[in-house]
């Protein structure tokens, strides 16, 4: 159990913390609040203080008494509206943008809400739901403007800053839709027992459909029957209930509510959940608007609003300014890493420019040896096959000739010799088919000692491939001297 203390403030300081309060117009609770699992923002001590007066001076005093006993020595502080301090309801508004909401909410406010002829806070936010003709459905909020402006100047004499500051539907609307899983995708009608404030909020999928505020009585009896009064109003709408939680603590008559509705006998089924059981119902509402989203309808005091619109533009263009500061560094930074790294290259090129050089001729040496290589492999290739020539002519030749010179190249033979009769060399040779074009290449003659007749014939070659064989003639009969 949180511990829950009323006392009188005594000063003191402390250090800078987190506050939450819901503010009403004869007391103030508040609510220190610390980081939980998962960073969850948890409860972790509750105060309250009576108000003599609900004036600026007496907000001052009460948040500085207050801070004193939290040990708080300044910090930001989040505030949630009692129902006699701000209201809200959802409401048809036309669909203009969200900045123009609250201008039009402002014009029209004494149409929707019991207020007073005086300048207002008004700020509203669009809600998912059937429409009404042009209207839309929205959450609407407004407060004297003010009151807001003193809560707002007492929590800066404090010495805190205002964080958000919500009406007590919309705090109590986050704070079940922040901590009950089951509110953000079901029908949900949750309850603030708040001691002469109570209020009923119904969410469908996280979103606000019915606010309705209840007696400001203490019968648990009338609160119970006032509260499934609003479930079967809601149900009518189209939004039917599927359970109900009721927040608030035994000194909130929280207890004695759930008793009486467990009585009705067409109450929704209770819900329990263990992360708001056991907190003051002002605890609550206190927690709801810290973990209240940007989105939600805010009463801020239009300077403080104007103030932060200025601070984001400064914060804008000093981050703009900032990163392009941070765009030249970086290519600043990037170019002479550029300029090292083409630097450490050309050093690396120098030092091996012998072994590339080196490298660079023996490929140009080798490049011409294979060139050789193929230019001698195409001649081969084009010369004739003087081994299958020179056995073709030893084969062609008579028995009775001889040659004593022979002299080739490609385009034929030519060949000089001794033999018994010329007659039988020439038919020899023309009979062969690696010779064509066989013929005397000078006269026949006789000299002093021969066995036989000179002679010099001339051929041309022929290859194996395209050489047609041809018929042997029968050799002549040789005649002997």
């Amino acid at each position: 159990m949180i511990p829950i203390e009323e006392r009188r403030p005594t000063p003191s300081g402390g250090r800078r913390a987190r506050l939450a309060m819901a503010a009403g117009p004869d007391r103030l609770t508040v609510v220190r609040l610390g980081g939980g699992v998962l960073g969850r923002t948890r409860v972790e001590e509750v105060l309250r203080y009576p108000l003599a007066a609900a004036d600026g001076a007496a907000l001052e005093e009460g948040l500085r008494g207050l801070a004193a006993e939290l040990g708080a020595g300044g910090g930001v502080l989040d505030v949630a509206l009692l129902r006699r301090m701000a209201h809200a309801k959802v409401v048809p508004l036309p669909p203009v943008r969200r900045a123009e909401l609250g201008a039009l909410l402002r014009r029209n406010a004494r149409r929707h809400f019991a207020v007073r002829d005086e300048p207002l806070v008004a700020d509203a936010l669009r809600m998912p739901g059937p429409r009404h003709g042009p209207l839309a459905p929205a959450l609407a909020a407004c407060a004297p403007a003010a009151m807001v402006q003193a809560i707002a100047d007492a929590a800066e004499g404090a010495g805190f800053g205002i964080g958000r500051m919500v009406p007590a539907a919309v705090a109590l609307a986050e704070a079940v839709r922040a901590r009950v899983p089951r509110a953000r995708r079901g029908r949900i009608a949750a309850v603030a027992c708040v001691p002469g404030a109570p209020e009923l909020v119904l969410l469908e999928n996280g979103a606000v459909r019915l606010v309705q505020p209840l007696p400001a009585s203490a019968d648990p009896v009338l609160l119970a029957r006032s509260i499934a009064a609003a479930v079967r109003e809601g149900a009518e709408s189209g939004v039917v209930v599927d359970a109900l939680l009721v927040l608030g603590d035994a000194g909130d008559g929280a207890d004695a509510v759930r008793f009486a509705l467990d009585a009705e006998g067409d109450a929704p089924p209770q819900l329990m959940d263990r992360g708001l059981d056991g907190l003051p119902a002002e605890a609550v509402l206190a927690l709801g608007a810290a973990v209240a989203r940007e989105s939600a309808p805010s009463l801020l005091p239009e300077p403080l609003v104007r103030e932060r619109a200025r601070a984001a533009r400064r914060r804008t263009v000093f981050l703009a300014a900032a990163a392009s500061v941070l765009l030249l560094i970086a290519a600043a930074a990037h170019l002479s890493g550029v300029r090292a790294e083409v630097e450490s290259v050309r050093a690396r090129r120098a030092q091996i420019a012998p072994q590339v050089r080196k490298a660079l001729d023996s490929r140009t040496g080798v490049t011409e040896l294979r060139e050789r290589l193929r230019v001698l492999s195409a001649l081969e290739a084009q010369a004739p096959a003087w081994t299958a020539q020179m056995a073709a002519l030893a084969r062609a030749l008579p028995d009775s000739a001889w040659l004593r010179t022979l002299t080739a190249d490609s385009a034929g033979v030519r060949m000089s010799g001794v033999a018994r009769s010329v007659s039988t060399v020439i038919p020899a040779l023309e009979a062969s088919p690696r010779f064509d074009h066989v013929g005397l290449a000078a006269p026949i003659r006789w000299e002093a000692g021969d066995t036989g007749e000179r002679f010099e014939v001339s051929a041309s070659l022929q290859s194996a491939r395209s050489a047609a064989p041809k018929a042997a003639p029968a050799r002549a009969p040789e005649v002997k001297p």
